[in-house]
């Protein structure tokens, strides 16, 4: 009997590759066999034990793939429509979801959690003992905090003697608005700046060990929500329902968000893109929402990020 094989060809993305996990387990548990997984980021799936097999999607072609396994793509290539003639967006749907519709079921609750197993940390020089680990790269405009204020909130943290750490790495990957994801790098008095210098399984292990980790809709927030640490996610045009980590059957363990004064989530519904484009496969955020502003409303302030992570940290202390 051929292999059962799950193609994440056209899964471009880290955080979109971690969400097949739940729809890997239940290929497993359909099949009883161990699955061979085509994709463009093997580090995911090199120590799951119900991988028997990673493929780089660079070495190897469709019709290898096709010819070799029985073979499941749970991701909708770029452009592709359903037949209504709708392009799917996974921006509009629980990307977890966006997987296993794609091979026909929907996953409950239970289902939704994460699957990702790091490497045995490596001890990193200068870390400090309790930390605060910030995530300060560029991704959508919607989905990006200013420079200015991630380098406010560690000044602040800092002169509360709150150590801060940074990570992330810049991307040559080209997605909506043609923006690349290059990061914010800047002097940090008292913590350590580790941009660009950490393998996924290294984050993992400094998210796990942090008091408090902070993003925006990333592919490291989906990496955090294989963690036992706490999660601060800043506010975007996504709804926050469709990122947040599912762990011990809830979107509310450990997981805290903070948004600024629009909750429209305007990049998750699809009445907005008709609004301003005329056209439901319009893609966010709004063509107006700039207009006069000085920054997107879905974004929180430094002061309301800062009084999170205290109540986050005082709670911490008092357990």
């Amino acid at each position: 009997m051929k292999k059962i094989c799950l193609d994440l060809t056209e899964a471009k993305a880290i955080g979109d590759t971690l969400c097949s996990t739940p729809v890997l387990r239940k290929l497993y548990d359909s099949y009883n066999s161990k699955i061979i997984v085509v994709t463009d980021f093997p580090e995911l799936f090199k120590n799951n034990p119900l991988v028997e097999r990673v493929y780089q999607s660079s070495s190897i072609n469709r019709d290898f793939i096709n010819s070799n396994f029985i073979s499941h793509n749970s991701f909708y290539e770029n452009g592709q429509k359903n037949n209504k003639g709708i392009e799917f967006k996974h921006n509009r749907i629980d990307i977890r979801q966006y997987h296993a519709i794609k091979l026909g079921f929907m996953l409950t609750k239970d289902e939704m959690e994460l699957d990702y197993i790091p490497d045995t940390f490596e001890p990193i020089n200068k870390l400090p003992e309790k930390y605060v680990l910030i995530h300060p790269v560029q991704n959508w405009p919607s989905r990006t905090w200013d420079a200015v204020k991630w380098m406010e909130l560690t000044k602040r943290l800092n002169e509360q003697n709150i150590s801060v750490v940074s990570i992330g790495k810049e991307s040559s990957e080209v997605g909506f608005f043609n923006v690349k994801k290059p990061i914010f790098n800047f002097e940090i008095k008292n913590g350590i700046n580790l941009m660009n210098k950490t393998t996924l399984s290294q984050s993992w292990h400094l998210i796990d060990k942090s008091m408090c980790f902070i993003t925006m809709d990333s592919g490291l927030l989906h990496l955090a929500g294989t963690t036992d640490s706490n999660i601060l996610q800043l506010g975007s045009s996504i709804n926050k329902e469709f990122r947040a980590p599912y762990r011990n059957g809830s979107q509310d363990y450990k997981y805290h968000y903070v948004g600024g004064g629009c909750s429209l989530f305007c990049g998750s519904d699809m009445k907005y893109g008709v609004k301003e484009w005329g056209d439901i496969q319009g893609v966010p955020p709004l063509i107006n929402c700039l207009e006069n502003k000085p920054t997107f409303e879905c974004h929180p302030s430094v002061d309301q990020v800062i009084n999170k992570i205290l109540e986050i940290i005082w709670i911490i202390f008092l357990q």
